[in-house]
């Protein structure tokens, strides 16, 4: 089985590392390069954490690897491939060509799959020359400690998709679960924006520091991350777009001073989270990831 992951950054990057461990074909696909040359050494760094941690051997880690290849020309990535994760930026111009692209240069037996955190699949759909095979799948971070996939079809979605999705997910270790109906946000994300969203606003309006944010939070449900830190995972390009879509679209105006603060304290200086090293955090060894953070 051959899986095409449109949209070679972060989440894209695991999407495709999740796939080649449950042993299929890989294609990294991006427009850029330099993505795909980031994507490819985040994959190095995953098998190492992977050995690290006993989740693999080392023949295991370099034979996920070997499955992986890297393109730039979507003729190539497309070929022969079984199903698309598309991971591209929350933007509408950019999932048109996208999907208008891959629609000229899958076959027939290709389904799409989006890993949209705002959009609904059927407004996705008509982008595609296959709107019957085509459906939401959406992961959450990091994809191997998440372990979820929420599969979200809309009204056009050939019902029998669904068991080929299920076992899809059961092959690369995830655990399918199925939306009734869309729903923007599927169910994690409608969850867990409102904390996102209220953590920025008080880090924005100087309430707290975004660590005093994180730090109370972790202390008192016992999680791993802060609203400030998911942020970060997420990438704050990706958080950005998403409010502004949701802004723009369902007339969420109470987003536009955290999108204007976004843009003007971490976009403009190139700050995105993991993606680029610093966000609110710097990385490779964020303060909420070591022991004494809410000491």
């Amino acid at each position: 089985m051959k899986a095409l992951i449109a949209g070679a950054g972060v989440v894209g990057s695991e999407i495709g590392f999740q796939c080649a461990t449950g042993g299929l074909d890989v294609a990294m696909f991006d427009v850029s390069q330099k993505a795909l040359e980031t994507s490819r050494a985040s994959h190095v760094a995953f098998a190492a954490l992977f050995q690290r941690e006993g989740r693999l051997t080392h023949a295991e880690a370099s034979a996920a690897l070997s499955r992986i290849s890297y393109e730039t020309d979507i003729a190539i990535a497309a070929n022969d491939a079984d199903i698309v994760s598309e991971s591209v930026t929350e933007t509408w111009a950019i999932k048109e060509a996208t999907y208008r692209a891959l629609s000229a240069h899958c076959p027939p037996k290709t389904i799409f799959t989006t890993n949209t955190s705002t959009m609904l699949p059927s407004d996705l759909a008509k982008f595609t020359d296959r709107p019957n095979r085509f459906l939401a799948c959406h992961v959450g971070r990091p994809v191997w400690d998440a372990k979820l996939l929420e599969i979200m079809p809309h009204d056009g979605t050939d019902p029998e998709l669904l068991d080929e999705i299920r076992a899809f997910a059961r092959r690369i270790g995830l655990i399918p679960i199925v939306l009734l109906k869309e729903q923007a946000g599927y169910v994690s994300n409608s969850i867990i924006a409102p904390f996102i969203i209220a953590g920025l606003d008080l880090v924005m309006r100087g309430v707290a520091t975004y660590d005093d944010v994180d730090r109370l939070w972790m202390f008192g449900t016992k999680s791993t991350y802060g609203p400030i830190a998911m942020v970060d995972l997420m990438g704050i390009q990706t958080v950005y777009n998403g409010l502004k879509n949701l802004s723009d679209t369902a007339g969420k105006t109470e987003f536009q001073p955290i999108l204007a603060y976004l843009k003007q304290e971490f976009l403009d200086k190139g700050k995105l989270g993991v993606q680029s090293g610093e966000g609110f955090y710097t990385y490779p060894d964020p303060a909420y990831g070591r022991a004494d953070f809410i000491s």
